[in-house]
Formats: structure tokens, sequence, C-alpha cells
């Protein structure tokens, strides 16, 4: 597929593992501090690429060195940064990430690039190529975020091309009423359901579906984390596990890999469940490998490690 990957792209700084943070003046020794890029459109559209896809990046980056940085990671992985816009006074969005032995993380995050980013930032033409449009990083892009999303997501759909929105915490702690203006104009949401217990007021995944199909989504799929995944449309609803029996380095970028995984299968149409399998697949090997990205693998190997395993547990959900 031809796939434009908008909104939030930062640089990571990984850290582990760190037991605790005590602010004191001495140093403490750690396996690993490692700088990457990162951020949930970023992340989308490197795992495209790996999985075959052309993708182009639409976002906002900044006007220092790691804004030179971030888009020479972006063209050396295969991404197509011909059309970022560049600011004129903000520093590139940066997330310093503490991840302890077991894979837990702390994020510490300056704003920079996201705080602009915005519907103007975007070139609408590209929408006449396109088979697929992703948006990442909801809720850290406030200039975007509701009205601004919610017109590309228009204008896509205007244009046959598919659909799909994914999101991150709400800072400002809001959260009700901000993305009112997308679900209308999306064909897939797939939250996570941290974030999407808050939008619609209930952890139960069947009402989370729920509440986001009534306002006008055609599918939901809920990442569950270590659960598994929820999926429902007007036609069907189930439950997905995962796969089990493999050594969890962190999880930064899980969620992401979901998604390029699920859109994967959206593009080759598969069913419902086929994409939340190759979504799961996905997931499995980024949280094997400390980062973002790291992990993610071509879709040949991808499809030979879900042909090596049991089937995913599939449960109805009537």
């Amino acid at each position: 597929m031809n796939i434009l990957c908008a909104g939030e792209m930062l640089v990571d700084i990984l850290v582990r593992p760190v037991e605790g943070v005590k602010l004191q003046n001495d140093t403490c020794q750690v396996e690993e501090i490692r700088i990457t890029h990162g951020g949930d459109a970023n992340n989308n559209a490197v795992n495209l690429v790996k999985l075959g896809h052309q993708v182009t990046y639409l976002g906002r980056v900044g006007c220092d060195d790691m804004g030179d940085y971030v888009v020479s990671l972006g063209k050396k992985a295969g991404i197509c940064m011909d059309y970022v816009a560049r600011s004129a006074t903000a520093g590139q969005t940066k997330s310093l990430i503490l991840i302890s032995p077991g894979g837990d993380r702390t994020f510490l995050q300056v704003p920079g690039t996201s705080a602009e980013f915005c519907l103007a930032d975007c070139d609408l033409s590209l929408l006449d190529g396109a088979d697929l449009l992703q948006i990442g990083g909801a809720f850290h892009l406030p200039r975007f975020d509701g009205e601004g999303s919610a017109a590309l997501l228009r204008a896509a759909r205007e244009k046959g091309v598919v659909t799909s929105m994914d999101v991150t915490g709400d800072r400002s702690g809001r959260w009700k009423g901000i993305l009112d203006p997308c679900y209308p104009w999306l064909d897939y949401f797939l939250p996570s359901v941290e974030q999407a217990s808050c939008i619609a007021g209930t952890e139960d995944p069947r009402a989370i579906a729920d509440f986001f199909l009534n306002r006008g989504v055609k599918n939901v799929a809920v990442k569950l984390g270590s659960r598994g995944a929820y999926f429902k449309n007007r036609e069907t609803a189930f439950y997905a596990g995962t796969y089990g029996g493999l050594r969890v380095v962190e999880t930064t970028g899980a969620g992401d890999a979901f998604c390029a995984g699920f859109l994967t299968g959206v593009g080759e149409g598969l069913s419902p469940e086929g994409c939340v399998t190759l979504g799961t697949a996905c997931s499995t090997f980024v949280i094997q490998e400390a980062g973002a990205t790291a992990g993610m693998r071509d879709l040949k190997t991808i499809r030979e490690f879900i042909q090596s395993q049991p089937p995913l547990d599939i449960r109805r959900d009537v």
C-alpha cells in the first residue's frame, strides 16, 4: 500500500535497566543508553516500511540538530520525508525513556514540535495517491487534535482513502470531547485500553468499543496489553489472546507494531481475525528487543512465525 502517517515524531533516549532514580550528585552505570527516533506516527511509518509498504510521513520537525537527526533516520528507514514541515522556532520533540529490568517505563518528554504541528503542515495533494491514512500521537498535538485531524480524515475519506487513528495519553487530563469530530470519519480506531477507558469512561472492552461505534467509527480494535485485543464492528465481536512463552525485554512500541500489522491485514483484505492475528504477531517481535521499532521484522518472517505457532485464541463475544 501507499500509506500516509501523520502525527508525532520525536527523539527517543532509551536508558536501561533503571532500578529507580534518586537525585543526587553521583553516577550510576547502566547497560545501555541509546538515541533513536520514536513517536506513534514515526513508529507506525518505520514498521509499515519494514512490512513492505511505501510510506510518507506528514509532520513537523525541529529547527535544531535533532530535527536533522530524525529526518536522516527516517530516510535511512525508507520513509519518504520530503513533505515534512520545518519549525522556525521549536526544537525537536524529545523523550527520555527510563526502562526497568522488568520492562516497565517512565517517560520524560519535551513537547517541542508536537505542540506546533497543525493541518497546514499536511500536503493534502498526497491523498490523491494514498491507499491509507494513519494518524498517530493524538492528544500530544494540541493544534492538530480535534478539528484539524478531523479535516484531514474527512479529506481522506472523500478521496476514497482508508482512515485509521491511534492515540496516546492526554497530558491535559481532559480526555473527553477532543476527538469527537474525528469519529465519523474513521474506518478504524485502534486505541490501547489505558487511553480508551479514559475517553469512554469504562474499562470494559465491549462498552469501550460500543462508545466509539455509536459515535461513527466503523471498526474498533482495543489493545489490551498482555491480555491481547478486543475487536468489534457492526457484524462481529471477539477477544484475541497473545503468543506466550517469549521473553519480554520492554513494551515500548508494542501498540504501534500492532497497528502496523493490523493495517497491513486491512490492505490485504484479511478478515478482522486475520488482521488482529497479524497485529499481535508484530507486537510479539517488538517486545523482545529494546526500542520502539528495533524488533520489527519483514512480513515473510512475521507470517512464518504465525504458521509456527498454535492458532491465536479467538473467543467470540456474542
